[in-house]
This record gives structure tokens, sequence and C-alpha cells, in this order.
């Protein structure tokens, strides 16, 4: 492909992106046959290991891993599970369960921070303003690997919505999902795979499309400088 045909490529998939909350039913969420999960968890987690050439500055050094983030994956049946924890054993009233109930797949991003605790400030030769920056950072690497996800799963057709993750943020329900309390939260990404779209002609799932997409700037944001 010439460069003119993939720029087309990746500005189509950048542009065709759209943030879709697919809403479930806790107690009766939709099958996904056996061999579509197969198929579609394969592609789900190809372009999470391609997304992980997201570029990044510092090397972050936790588990002899360069990565500054964490992917935490929950396949539909662990999904549907977590939504029913988070409504009967959690008391969670947000759309929180019901997007659990409605996604195929849902991936937990977390990102590193260095300097999260006050020992390991103390500990550093850094100045706070240095272990600051470092930390800025991070979360920049970890939010530019997560878009990139997010692109990648639109090429597959697989709808995806980037949650800041809600009452997920929270120390016990990290502990509940097995995430180490080093890592913070970047945000929650439900993945809904495009059969799950054409099998269902009666859908009873509520879809809700971003409010915002409509009022984005094509260019206002942009500022040339001269000197």
């Amino acid at each position: 492909m010439d460069a003119s045909k993939l720029y087309e490529a990746v500005d189509d998939v950048v542009r065709r992106r759209r943030t879709e909350k697919v809403i479930g039913d806790v107690d009766n969420p939709l099958p996904l046959p056996p061999e579509v999960a197969a198929r579609n968890n394969a592609r789900l987690m190809e372009a999470l290991k391609a997304s992980g050439w997201a570029p990044f500055h510092f090397q972050r050094g936790v588990d002899d891993l360069v990565e500054p983030w964490r992917a935490h994956v929950l396949w539909q049946e662990s999904a549907c599970k977590l939504a029913r924890s988070l409504r009967d054993d959690h008391g969670i009233k947000s759309k929180l369960p019901k997007l659990a109930a409605g996604c195929s797949a849902m991936v937990l991003m977390t990102w590193l921070p260095e300097f999260y605790d006050e020992a390991a400030r103390e500990a550093s030769n850094l100045s706070r303003d240095k272990q600051l920056m470092h930390d800025e950072e991070h979360l920049a690497a970890a939010s530019a690997m997560v878009q990139t996800f997010l692109l990648l799963l639109t090429a597959h057709s697989m709808v995806n919505y980037w949650s800041s993750g809600g009452p997920l943020r929270e120390p016990e329900m990290l502990d509940l999902l097995s995430v180490p309390r080093g890592e913070r939260l970047l945000g929650v990404i439900f993945v809904e795979y495009p059969e799950m779209r054409k099998n269902f002609d009666d859908d009873p799932r509520d879809r809700r499309v971003s409010a915002r997409r409509d009022r984005r700037s094509e260019d206002g944001w942009i500022r040339e400088v001269t000197l």
C-alpha cells in the first residue's frame, strides 16, 4: 500500500471511531456463541498486543517490564459475573453493572505511577518537579496506548467505549479484580463484537452514542507559531 492509501486508511479509522455505550440486562445477558467468542477474543488480544507499540519515554521497570501500563482482560462470562456482583454484592446503582452485562469483553487499563507514595518520593534523588514529570510521561504514554487500542478495535468493527471506571477505581474493587495496588485505573474499555449486533434483530439492549461527537472543532484548537 502506498503512503497516500495508508494515510487514508488510518484517517478513516480515526474519524470512524466513536464512543458507543451498550447497556445490557444484568439478569439476562445476550449469549455469545463460543465460535464467535473464540474468533473475536483472539482479534482483541492481537489488537491489545499491537497497542503495546505505543510510545513511552521513561522505562518503568516493574516486574522486569519497561512499559508504564498494564491491561486486565475480562471475557464475557467474567464480565457478566462482575455485573451481578457489582449490583448484588456491592450495591452499585449506576450504569456500570449494565455496561458490564452488555459487552462482549472488557479491559481494565491501568498505569503505573513511579512516585505514587511518600516513601517512593523520599527515596528518589529526583526533585519533586522531575518526579511529577516522570509520572506525567507515564500517564501520557498509557493514554496513547489506550487510544491505539481503541483504533485497532474500530478497525475490527468492534464497538468500544472508554469509561473512567467509576466505582472500579476504588481500592476494594481493584482488589476484587486482582489489580495490584501500585497500579492506577486509567479507564475501562467496554467492547462489543460485531456479530452481536448482526445476530440479534430484536436486540433489547440500549445503545447510547457520545453527545460530544458532533460538537468537535475541526481545527479550532490548532495554533501556528511564528518566531
